[in-house]
Order: structure tokens, then C-alpha cells, then sequence
């Protein structure tokens, strides 16, 4: 079986967020093991293998369905099947997708020359054809607010003015407290039939992450109509609105929006600071057609006091 890899090298390595990773294993991809000590995620040479092709799959935008069943049947056959069904989708989609289409079309040459597959020769195979990991812009955050560009280091930022809202929300604590904090939210959301209206946000909560401690604390809310009764163990949380800056630009982890907000606030030439009186920031949750999630990061900001001169 080989060493066991904990969660935080396999988000190094791959440069993958541990969101992702368990996104992945939830939709029953791989499996992990908990550490008895630490409680971290464990991965052996197995789950590290699917990891990759996951990866290298996802670049060419491959639902998890599809993968799954390529990593579950391991056969020329089903990884044909899959190949030309996504082939088939593509020529009937825009010419710009022709670098995907011509990725695919390559694969399946080179299976012809093959026997047999297993999960290391089906990795070879599509390293030198997997493309890099596509970009997703939003252009609508979910409930259709308006979204204006404004000038920054970085064309994906977007000034948008949030209604205040009234929510439902959940908090955890733990060394990856998201799921945990997301699980009854996303349950009594479907359960009330809210998921057409709801906006789904996550936010840090304390306690915040020390070197002595790496527990932190991570918070969930839906946003509901007034009249809705929210039954415990959720809470009613208030979202006070105002201007927010959005990073739309998305990679897959919300990691690189707050990448690129924290690059943006040491910005002396950007015109927006943050607004601690509306603490915390927002990840909202916005579902994708092909599974998973686009997550737009958004951040408090008020004007900039202009220096008297």
C-alpha cells in the first residue's frame, strides 16, 4: 500500500484545494483514512492515483459521473465510450472548444494501440494531452445583482451593492470544519424546498487558526424570507449588504480569490479597502450544471479616504 499522504501535501502537491478533494471523495471517487492522532485525511497510492486522473479528466471537463465510471470499470471500452459521448457533445457545441475536441480525439488514437488499462497507464496516457485547468468567470452571481467593473491590477474584480438578508446558518469547528458547517444547511435547504431562492454563503468564524491550534472555526448561512422559522441546532444570521468586491475569476478553489483580495488590498494604486465593520467575507456557493461549484469570493470594501493635499 505504500506511505500514507496526509490532505495538506496532497493540496501541495497538486495545488488543489482540500474543499475539492473532498468533493471528490464525497462523489465516491476515492476513499481516504483519518490519522488516530492529528484526525487529518490520510490518501494511500491508490486514492493518489485517482486524485490524478481526476485531475487530469477534470481539465477537460469530464462530469464526476463520467469519471467515476472510468476509474471504477478500468477498460478500453468504457474509457472509448466516455471519450466518444464527450466527442459527440463537442461537435455540436461552438468552435472554441476545438483544443478540447482535439485533446479527445488524440486519446482515443492512442487507446487503439492498447490492451489492456490500468489506473497507472490511463494517468500516461493523458498527461500529454490533459490541458491546463480551465478558468471559470462568473458573469451573474446567483438572484441577478448587478455587477460592475471597476479598475484594478486584475480584470476579473467586480464592485457589486448586496442587499441586506436575513439567514439561516450553521458553524463548525474542526481542522476542515466546511462540510461539517454546510451539511445541515444544504439538508434543511432542500428539505424546505429553498434552493431555487437561497443564496448559499460560507464565512470564517472563530476561532481562527493559530500555530499552536490549526482548528478554525467556518460558518454556512442560506438566505431565507422573513417569515421562515429556523429550528436549531441552525441560528438566524443577519448579512448586513453593502458594497462588496467579488473576485469572479474562478480555478476551482476558492483559495485563488483570496489570493488575488489580498493582493488587491496591498494595492496602493486600487481605490477600495476593507470595511471591518461588516466583517467577515463570503464565499457564496453557486451550483454547476456539470457537478461541483463555482465560488466567487467576496469581500467588504469601502472607498478609500482621499489625502487632503
Amino acid at each position: 500500500m505504500g506511505e500514507l499522504i496526509t490532505i495538506n501535501k496532497v493540496v501541495n502537491e497538486f495545488n488543489i484545494s482540500s474543499r475539492t478533494l473532498r468533493y471528490w471523495e464525497a462523489s465516491g471517487l476515492f476513499m481516504s483514512t483519518r490519522d488516530a492522532q492529528s484526525g487529518w485525511r490520510m490518501y494511500d497510492d491508490y486514492a493518489i492515483q485517482c486524485i490524478r486522473i481526476t485531475d487530469l479528466l477534470r481539465r477537460l471537463d469530464f462530469s464526476i459521473k463520467e469519471i467515476k465510471e472510468i476509474i471504477e470499470k478500468k477498460t478500453i471500452d468504457s474509457l472509448c465510450n466516455v471519450l466518444k459521448k464527450q466527442l459527440t457533445k463537442l461537435n455540436n457545441t461552438s468552435s472554441d472548444l476545438e483544443t478540447r475536441r482535439e485533446a479527445i480525439k488524440e486519446l482515443i488514437v492512442i487507446l487503439e494501440t492498447e490492451s489492456s488499462l490500468t489506473l497507472l497507464s490511463l494517468e500516461n496516457i493523458l498527461l500529454p494531452v490533459a490541458l491546463e485547468r480551465k478558468k471559470h468567470v462568473v458573469t451573474k452571481l446567483q438572484g441577478g445583482f448587478q455587477m460592475e467593473s471597476v479598475k484594478s491590477k486584475f480584470d476579473e474584480v467586480k464592485i457589486i451593492n448586496l442587499a441586506p438578508a436575513r439567514a439561516a446558518a450553521f458553524n463548525a469547528v474542526g481542522r476542515e470544519p466546511e462540510d461539517e458547517a454546510m451539511e445541515p444547511i444544504f439538508k434543511w435547504v432542500k428539505e424546505n424546498n429553498l434552493g431555487g431562492t437561497a443564496r448559499i454563503y460560507l464565512f470564517n468564524t472563530d476561532p481562527y487558526p493559530t500555530a499552536e491550534n490549526p482548528e478554525y472555526g467556518m460558518g454556512c448561512c442560506a438566505t431565507i424570507p422573513e417569515g421562515i422559522e429556523i429550528p436549531e441546532p441552525l441560528y438566524e444570521k443577519r448579512l448586513p449588504g453593502g458594497i462588496y468586491a467579488v473576485i469572479t475569476e474562478y480555478q476551482g478553489d476558492p483559495s485563488y480569490g483570496w489570493k488575488k483580495m489580498g493582493e488587491l488590498l496591498v494595492d496602493k494604486e486600487w481605490e477600495w479597502e476593507y470595511d471591518e465593520s461588516r466583517h467577515p467575507g463570503l464565499e457564496e456557493h453557486i451550483e454547476r450544471a456539470g457537478g461541483g461549484y463555482i465560488i466567487p469570493v467576496m469581500l467588504p470594501v469601502k472607498k478609500k479616504k482621499t489625502k487632503d493635499r
